[in-house]
């Protein structure tokens, strides 16, 4: 009974010598054809994206449902500049060799394949004048559907790597090439800098240093029936994989309570509702995270629902982008007329009346067109003709010049002539039609004195036309352009965003220079 155990022990034995005789089994090489070929299994980093699925999948559908004209035209002229476009790859492969330093960050790959035989001079062509003229750049058309483009780096990277090459990430670039995953992403972390991997370490990034200390990691995203992301983190030791599953948890939870610090706002406010749902899911997908180690490689696994409302969010936050840049804009080109009234002030002791004026006293033009000198247009003021009106033979032909200070962002209901800046004009307001007032006639303090202002309905810039103030009318009815705000430059040459709400009577003092009123606390 004692022999079976022995004869097992010395088969195995055998087995074990035999094999360790034999060569190590070679891992499968990439494909030869794969844009990751060129990729150095040793490189700082490498990003590959499938562009083909980005372009038709759900991500690429809700980016172009968001912004049609902003993709459509885009699309137009990457095609007009390069020969392609964007719809036209089929994948993109970037990678950094070393990046060690600020400088190594411009040595860099990016190997391009396409669904058909492209252009290799018009895309040639397009890639030098897009480019800054002190980088160096390596065109190589290698075949009817790839193109290698190196920046600063020399012509050897143009060749595909060793078959059987091996390196930190060797193992993640053949995953890549499977073609299983949307996006994938690796770091040989040896090669980044020491202050990345070092000691001297910012309290808050302390927490996160087993990850840093890696060898190596790789970042999956994948689109099926969820929206996934697969980290992988290999370590030197298996006690050193255990810290790093450690540190991806604190990563994790890091997220999550960020996500927490977001105000949940109610979910019938449509607007916010989509973007709320996706929060929500994300949450989720955070709480559920599975993390498992195995030997040396630690991974992280965050999931959520496919069919989430990307779109709709998408095109929400959109919209929000475009409205907080309109308001950025309106609020920069408010400043810009405020200092024009202050430089003409400045030379003519008095700010600008509100219209250029014949000798009947009869408007002509705006004050628009009297202080373009002020505004570095004084080419274009010497074109008009000031004793002629707005619409007359010379002076009309002068509508399409409108400065861009004049424009607002996102006026739909303007002309490409008409200007929703104006001022409040007569009956003691900022201007008066003949005469521009003094600094001194603003009794009631230049800081609470409106001169120009948001318009809710807009008028030909050179039009000798504004909002005439009437003390007994509500003048709230006649600014705005946004729903909730109406920018508004004061006379001491700040800018202001005032309510919507803002009181008929507190509005009526804003609008006098020196009626004495109190302003009331909407102001």
């Amino acid at each position: 009974m004692t022999r079976l155990p022995v004869r097992f022990a010395t088969a195995a034995a055998v087995v074990a010598a035999v094999l360790l005789l034999l060569p190590a089994a070679a891992q499968p090489p990439l494909p030869p054809n794969s844009p990751l070929r060129y990729v150095p299994a040793d490189a700082a980093v490498f990003v590959h994206a499938d562009a083909a699925a980005l372009w038709s999948g759900p991500i690429g559908e809700a980016a172009r449902k968001a912004a049609p004209k902003e993709i459509g035209e885009a699309t137009a002229a990457a095609k007009q500049m390069f020969g392609v476009a964007p719809e036209e790859l089929k994948t993109i492969t970037a990678f950094w060799p070393r990046i060690t330093g600020p400088q190594d960050s411009a040595q860099a790959g990016v190997v391009l394949t396409f669904k058909a035989p492209f252009d290799a001079a018009a895309l040639k062509a397009g890639v030098e004048k897009a480019l800054p003229k002190d980088l160096a750049v390596r065109f190589v058309a290698k075949d009817a559907t790839t193109a290698v483009l190196l920046f600063n780096l020399p012509a050897g990277y143009a060749a595909p790597r060793p078959a059987g090459e091996t390196g930190p990430l060797a193992a993640y670039l053949r995953e890549t090439a499977t073609g299983t995953h949307l996006l994938s992403a690796g770091a040989n972390l040896a090669n980044l800098p020491d202050e990345v991997r070092g000691d001297n370490l910012p309290p808050d990034v302390e927490p996160f240093k087993p990850l840093l200390r890696a060898d190596s990691a790789a970042l999956f995203v994948d689109l099926g029936k969820e929206f996934a992301l697969d980290v992988r983190v290999k370590c030197p030791t298996a006690v050193k994989a255990g810290e790093a599953e450690k540190a991806l948890g604190v990563l994790v939870t890091t997220a999550r309570a960020a996500l927490d610090m977001i105000p949940s706002n109610d979910k019938s406010d449509a607007p916010v509702k989509n973007l709320m749902t996706i929060l929500a899911a994300l949450k989720g997908g955070l709480k559920d995270a599975r993390f498992s180690t195995t030997g040396t490689e630690t991974r992280a696994r965050v999931a959520v629902p496919a069919d989430l409302p990307f779109a709709a969010a998408a095109g929400e936050a959109v919209v929000k982008v475009r409205e907080s840049a309109a308001r950025a804009v309106s609020f920069n080109n408010l400043r810009q007329i405020a200092l024009t009234f202050h430089n003409y002030e400045s030379a003519n002791n008095a700010f600008p009346p509100a219209a250029v004026v014949d000798k009947a006293g009869r408007p002509l033009l705006s004050w628009r067109v009297l202080v373009l000198p002020y505004i570095e247009q004084d080419a274009l003021y010497r074109q008009f003709k000031l004793d002629e009106p707005w619409d007359g033979p010379n002076n009309k032909k002068l509508l399409d010049k409108m400065p861009a200070v004049y424009k607002m962002p996102q006026a739909t209901k303007a002309k490409a002539t008409e200007t929703h800046y104006q001022a409040f004009v007569g009956k003691g307001a900022a201007l008066d039609l003949l005469r521009g007032p003094r600094i001194t006639d603003f009794t009631d303090g230049t800081s609470n004195t409106i001169i120009v202002a948001t318009a809710a309905n807009p008028v030909p810039w050179t039009k000798p036309e504004d909002m005439a103030f009437d003390p007994d009318a509500d003048m709230t009815k006649v600014i705005g352009f946004f729903p909730d705000v109406a920018h508004a430059a004061m006379a001491d040459g700040s800018v202001r965003a005032l309510s919507r709400s803002i009181s008929r009577k507190t509005l009526t003092g804003a609008i006098t220079r020196g009626g004495g009123e109190v302003l009331g606390p909407d102001f």
